[in-house]
């Protein structure tokens, strides 16, 4: 997966500013050119119970996805923070996790964002998430058209 390091310094401060809750959003970019990320979009964790977990809001949910749709951009990830703990998937994300998808998982010591991962499901009949390579880009990579 590509990314700029502008749009992980965006989703790094949405993990300072939600700390000790987990933060969540959306990668919007195409699948066909590697996975490039060209928006990171914020999302509102409605879980405000429990530090280690996070719900996203439906309808903000589908108002991403049409506007990715109007932009000619899919939804080819998320992210969320886990506050405390490694940037590993845990039971959960495993639970809600779909096929083709990227998850991108920071892990947020103390306000501070530490280590970032990047997973996908295998594809194979098991369910298990395998890693995949971060690549930082340069902000021009995102003016290329994206067709």
């Amino acid at each position: 997966m590509k990314i700029t390091d502008a749009q992980l310094k965006q989703i790094y401060t949405h993990a300072k500013e939600t700390y000790p809750y987990e933060c969540c959003g959306f990668l919007l970019g195409t699948f066909d050119d590697g996975g490039l990320v060209r928006e990171v979009r914020p999302a509102t964790n409605l879980n405000q119970e429990r530090t280690d977990r996070f719900e996203f809001d439906g309808k903000e949910s589908l108002q991403v996805q049409s506007e990715a749709d109007d932009a000619g951009l899919d939804i080819i990830g998320i992210y969320h923070s886990h506050p405390d703990w490694p940037p590993i998937p845990s039971q959960t994300d495993m639970d809600s996790a779909f096929v083709n998808m990227y998850f991108l998982i920071v892990s947020v010591h103390q306000s501070m964002p530490l280590n970032t991962n990047i997973w996908r499901l295998a594809d194979e009949g098991m369910r298990r998430f395998e890693g995949v390579a971060l690549e930082i880009v340069d902000q021009a990579e995102l003016n290329r058209d994206p067709s």
